[in-house]
């Protein structure tokens, strides 16, 4: 953010968008290689479960530096204006309220109710395409992870 001087000149300073966008990126670096140290790394000829997640993360850090080292040109942070951040939580809140529920009402409740409020409530679509892709897509999806490929995934407690 600029300031005024007293002589009426800007001073610049403060953090800038890219910048702190480069150090959250290395923070999520630095977090997965803490939690990927359980995992053995192997070796090159025989990699281990934490290898690939560990050239990850590298990359990811270098990323993550590189853009909060060349990000000093971008718009000040505490300039920036966030229309749409009450948006952005109500997602967020809905997306951990579905990770509650996942386990209680099973895959397809979940992601009919998440539709529901996401298309019908939150973009305010009409109820009739709401409803088809809301159950299109839970019983599509659900065919596709749990049956095709045998991935196990959460029924309700009335069986579907």
């Amino acid at each position: 953010m600029t300031a005024e001087s007293p002589n009426g000149a800007q001073k610049r300073g403060g953090l800038k968008s890219d910048q702190f966008s480069g150090l959250m990126l290395l923070a999520l670096a630095l977090y997965t290689w803490w939690e990927n140290r359980a995992y053995p790394i192997g070796t090159l000829q025989e990699p281990g479960p934490g290898y690939m997640p560990l050239l990850l993360v590298i990359f990811l850090g270098a990323v993550g530096l590189l853009i909060a080292l060349w990000g000093g040109k971008s718009a000040p942070l505490a300039s920036l204006q966030r229309p749409e951040a009450t948006r952005a939580v109500v997602i967020l809140v809905a997306c951990g309220v579905a990770t509650f529920a996942l386990e209680r009402i099973g895959y397809r409740i979940t992601m009919i109710a998440m539709l529901i409020f996401f298309l019908g409530v939150l973009e305010r679509r009409r109820p009739v395409p709401v409803a088809l892709v809301s159950l299109g897509f839970a019983f599509a999806s659900f065919y596709v992870i749990g049956d095709l490929l045998r991935v196990p995934l959460p029924r309700s407690p009335w069986g579907f």
